[in-house]
């Protein structure tokens, strides 16, 4: 179950296809909040069957479209509520998070990705689940993703322009 990784760190994610949302996997979701998340539709030629294309959804990474997001969508309560809901998790259930974690990784199965979908809904940590406690948690990934995001693009690009230097230069 590790998600300690044998190889460098991933520093890019290289693409070729579209991201979408999936408003309807987040059925907890109000307005515009189920919008923010979007994973990858890849078209792939289908096995045997060049002339057909099927659609792969790849499952290590998603897009975080903070600009989908109307401010009058979120509420500090349920944002508050949010924070309970994971802090208890944090707390009591450490190594179910790890392995929610884990399936969505390098050596992630499909087995082991249902298997944290259960594990979520059972820690209320689904955006159904965490609806139904009272929380929302499509709203605590927008605040955090924000700041996130502040903290990474703070030197990026320099205040006066320029050229960026990697941080292990």
């Amino acid at each position: 179950m590790s998600v300690d990784r044998p190889v460098p760190e991933r520093t890019h994610v290289v693409t070729s296809g579209t991201f979408a949302a999936v408003p309807q996997g987040f059925e907890g979701g109000e307005g515009s909040l189920r919008y923010v998340i979007k994973p990858e539709f890849q078209s792939v030629p289908a096995p045997g069957d060049a002339g057909r294309v099927l659609f792969a959804v790849p499952r290590g990474h998603a897009l975080l479209d903070l600009a989908a997001v109307n401010l009058a969508d979120l509420d500090r309560f349920a944002l508050a509520r949010d924070c309970e809901l994971v802090a208890a998790a944090v707390r009591d259930h450490f190594d179910d998070l790890l392995r929610v974690v884990a399936a969505f990784g390098p050596h992630g199965t499909t087995e082991q990705q249902a298997e944290a979908l259960e594990i979520a809904e059972r820690l209320k940590l689904t955006e159904s689940a965490a609806a139904k406690a009272g929380g929302g948690l499509l709203g605590m990934v927008v605040i955090v993703g924000a700041c996130l995001f502040a903290s990474c693009f703070a030197s990026c690009p320099p205040p006066k322009g320029g050229e960026t230097t990697p941080p292990d230069k």
